[in-house]
């Protein structure tokens, strides 16, 4: 005998509140796998691998998606949720089957509240919760409001890992990049990093900083040191896209990345400066807000992504490089391509068969960074990015590792980023230089400035450096405007744009270039510039361990400070005579590994 049908019945009638209610209620009964997400019904889907063409972004082939409920959709999971029946007959007694009515689905996307539980995101890697748990049970997690769709299994990790057993787990994470040609110490720290954010992104209650990788020459492993990041935090490469050249397009995409829950954004081969408000912004925001493709509908999305840029020779304006932490790569030959004799020969494929592992190692530092009371790194914050510097930056200067996120040196990491930020500020400079020896300290215009440029090559080609043209690439006195406004009041070489009105009756604003004593003291650790320092995601409290100071009083402050060696190389797959895993993380062992259990 067929199974009976335990649906609930659902009778069609002209009942359009009632009937509506009943709709809900069966969904909600059945855990039809609605949620909601920036005021709108969603579901989760799988990729299909190709590009989209709205958006241009390609995702990699199975990886979860987030996706708006459709009144087709919707009418196809009320079927499932209910057997949906007619009234039929002379006297409307007898009942036969009937498909659930487009109307219901349309009641119930027009509402403006749903008995349906919020979708955060969606992970395929066991994450740390904003309590310092991890969350590992398969399915939807009410704490969070993620939903975790686990690739494999991963071994358990203790709640109180030692600093030793952090620093055994930092040799795994490091062990697929010992051959990269990272130029400076700074670089492995910003790997290490990277991996640290996308496992602990729901532990920082705020924004990541992008990471950069850069390198001189094509071929020197950009692309897949930023696959296997992607690998390790979420089990797949990163969503790829290339650079939009407009905002508005940009916008579009991100949006989409956002409704979508996508955890992991690459923009892939870039070049020239690259500067953009919009992206500054979108690492900035842990909520993103914008307007439907197609409709007048604005929508507010949380926005949880972690973005990796990849490129040669990387360069930023201003406004976007200090949200940068970079990793440079340099192979130090002129076909990097053609290297061979590496110990581990596919990365790849050792990064997906030891995943497992390298999660749990990843795990295991945040944990034992958390039980050993998260010590300050006692370095100025990373401004914007507060949450994450006090997390992922200072996890990392724990360990002993170089600072990820240093300026003081300007030959490595971010001081050498942020010494060579693009040629925004030299070309700023070059302007206010001009603009001071042509104009002295008087007044002028935007239009005097474009009158004089004409016949003054040096303002001109000094104008044309800052930016201060047209799409079209000419020098007019909009564009000019538009310039000045961007940069007034900032000193630059000890010199100041400003403007003042003129005499009340003209709208026209006058300019002037000030001589200021000294130079600018940096930015200050960044602080201040930010477009939304506030985070709009829920405050949760911290591991239960922390309630008193900040330091542990059972383990030295960082596994770098003790006196026991360093812990011998473990191979990918542990054989005998090799130390084993660390402590706290219980062996996944992949086929094919004939070695002892560690």
């Amino acid at each position: 005998m067929p199974p009976a049908d335990e649906r609930v019945e659902i009778l069609v009638r002209e009942e359009l509140v009632a009937v509506t209610d009943e709709a809900l209620a069966a969904l909600v009964g059945t855990g039809a796998g609605v949620y909601v997400r920036g005021r709108m019904l969603v579901q989760l889907g799988q990729s299909d691998g190709l590009e989209d063409p709205a958006t241009h972004i390609t995702r990699p082939p199975g990886a979860p998606v987030i996706v708006p409920v459709t009144v087709a959709s919707l009418r196809h999971v009320l079927d499932g949720a209910a057997r949906w029946v007619k009234p039929v007959g002379r006297k409307k007694k007898e009942r036969e089957p009937a498909l659930p009515p487009g109307w219901v689905a349309e009641q119930i996307l027009a509402r403006t509240a749903w008995p349906f539980a919020p979708l955060e995101g969606v992970v395929a890697t066991p994450v740390l919760r904003p309590d310092g748990t991890v969350l590992a049970t398969a399915g939807y997690d009410k704490a969070t409001g993620l939903f975790y769709a686990p690739i494999g299994d991963f071994p358990e990790v203790r709640p109180d890992p030692t600093p030793v057993e952090a620093e055994t787990a930092l040799e795994l994470l490091l062990r697929p990049v010992a051959e990269f040609p990272f130029t400076d110490p700074c670089g492995k720290a910003a790997y290490v990093a990277a991996v640290l954010s996308l496992v602990g992104r729901y532990v920082v209650d705020g924004c990541v900083p992008g990471f950069a990788i850069s390198s001189p020459t094509p071929g020197t492993g950009k692309t897949l040191l930023a696959k296997i990041i992607g690998i390790i935090g979420t089990g797949r490469p990163g969503a790829v896209m290339s650079q939009p050249r407009e905002d508005d397009e940009l916008r579009k995409r991100i949006l989409a990345i956002a409704l979508a829950g996508t955890p992991l954004v690459q923009l892939d081969n870039l070049s020239g400066v690259l500067g953009s408000d919009v992206l500054a912004a979108a690492l900035t925001t842990t909520l993103w807000s914008d307007r439907m493709l197609g409709v007048s509908t604005m929508v507010d999305v949380p926005l949880n992504t972690v973005w990796l840029f990849t490129g040669n020779n990387l360069s930023f304006k201003k406004t976007l490089g200090r949200r940068m932490i970079p990793i440079y790569l340099d192979a130090g030959i002129e076909h990097p391509e053609d290297r061979s004799g590496f110990a581990i020969e596919d990365v790849i494929s050792y990064v997906v068969h030891y995943r497992p592992t390298l999660v749990a190692a990843a795990l295991t530092i945040l944990r034992a960074f958390a039980f050993a009371g998260r010590p300050r790194h006692g370095h100025a914050p990373m401004g914007s990015f507060e949450a994450w510097d006090d997390w992922i930056r200072g996890a990392c200067c724990w360990l002993g590792l170089a600072d990820p996120a240093q300026t003081d040196d300007p030959l490595v990491g971010r001081g050498k980023l942020r010494a060579h930020l693009d040629e925004d500020l030299e070309a700023l400079g070059g302007l206010l230089h001009a603009l001071s020896t042509v104009y002295s300290d008087t007044l002028f215009t935007a239009a005097e400035v474009v009158s004089r440029a004409e016949s003054d090559v040096t303002l001109h080609h000094a104008l044309d450096e800052a930016g201060a043209v047209n799409k079209g690439g000419r020098v007019t006195a909009k564009a000019v405007g538009y310039r000045f406004r961007d940069a007034e009041s900032r000193v630059v070489a000890g010199l100041q744009l400003v403007s003042v009105r003129g005499d009340g009756h003209t709208k026209v604003r006058l300019w002037r270039v000030l001589s200021r004593n000294g130079h600018p003291a940096g930015d200050a650790g960044d602080a201040g510039d930010d477009s939304n320092p506030i985070s709009p995601r829920k405050t949760f409290p911290s591991f239960q361990v922390l309630d008193g100071p900040r330091t542990s009083p059972a383990y030295p402050a960082s596994p770098a400070s003790t006196e026991s060696p360093p812990p011998a190389p473990v191979a990918g797959c542990p054989a005998a005579g090799q130390p084993p895993l660390p402590g706290n993380i219980r062996e996944t062992r992949p086929r094919g590994c004939d070695g002892p259990r560690g």
